[in-house]
């Protein structure tokens, strides 16, 4: 059974069983299981942002390719210190993703995600983090 699914039905379970007690106990843990319901099932449904981050040497380019979920932002100074282009490759649906300078000021008002890649420059270009959006 997919991790994802397993984790959800835990939520509803655990959720109905606390969302019982807390009828029957006046207990005053309903918005914060609420809320930790809702988190769970909102991570459940989208998968990892995959994008591949290049960078230009000289003669050549070299991607990496980098996986994170979309409720956070993407930082790693190893591999963002030096870019040139940026790509999101899955998963099958298109997230809004932008790059940040290190002075935190996007990287123009341009979004990359599914065929709509991001290319910062013919040289590279230090990227403090990147963030993905679905909507």
């Amino acid at each position: 059974m997919n991790d994802s699914y397993s984790n959800l039905n835990l939520l509803i379970i655990l959720h109905t069983y606390h969302t019982q007690s807390i009828t029957e106990n006046v207990n005053v843990r309903a918005p914060a299981l609420t809320l930790l319901f809702a988190v769970g099932l909102a991570s459940a449904q989208y998968k990892n942002a995959t994008i591949v981050v290049e960078k230009f040497l000289g003669n050549r380019y070299q991607n990496t390719t980098i996986l994170f979920p979309p409720e956070f932002d993407y930082e790693n100074p190893k591999i963002l210190n030096q870019v040139s282009s940026l790509y999101q490759i899955g998963p099958e649906y298109t997230y809004f993703c932008f790059a940040t300078r290190p002075d935190g000021t996007r990287y123009g008002d341009e979004w990359f995600g599914l065929g709509n890649p991001l290319h910062l420059s013919t040289d590279n270009l230090v990227v403090k983090m990147i963030s993905c959006h679905l909507e």
